[in-house]
């Protein structure tokens, strides 16, 4: 399973599989020795890789969000009234 976040959990399902997919019809452009069109696969695995690398930045990010969060509660630092404050 990917480390994505519950909500992209379908997607990056599906890039990796057009990850997958891209890689294959490369490889099989490269036995057939068509290198142009090896590259346009490459390019559009390329493509797809850096939509699944934006969701798993996506989680990190969303994983180092709630480790500050519940650093802060442990100090008693209550959170959601500096939130509320800085949106008044």
């Amino acid at each position: 399973m990917m480390n994505v976040l519950p909500g992209d959990i379908e997607h990056g399902a599906s890039l990796l599989e057009h990850c997958k997919f891209y890689v294959s019809r490369a490889y099989l452009e490269l036995e057939h020795g068509d290198l142009q069109a090896a590259d346009r696969w490459i390019e559009e695995y390329r493509r797809c890789r850096r939509e699944l690398d934006e969701l798993l930045r996506r989680k990190r990010e969303h994983d180092q969000l709630a480790e500050l969060i519940a650093t802060l509660q442990e100090r008693g630092i209550n959170i959601t009234a500096i939130i509320r404050k800085g949106n008044e």
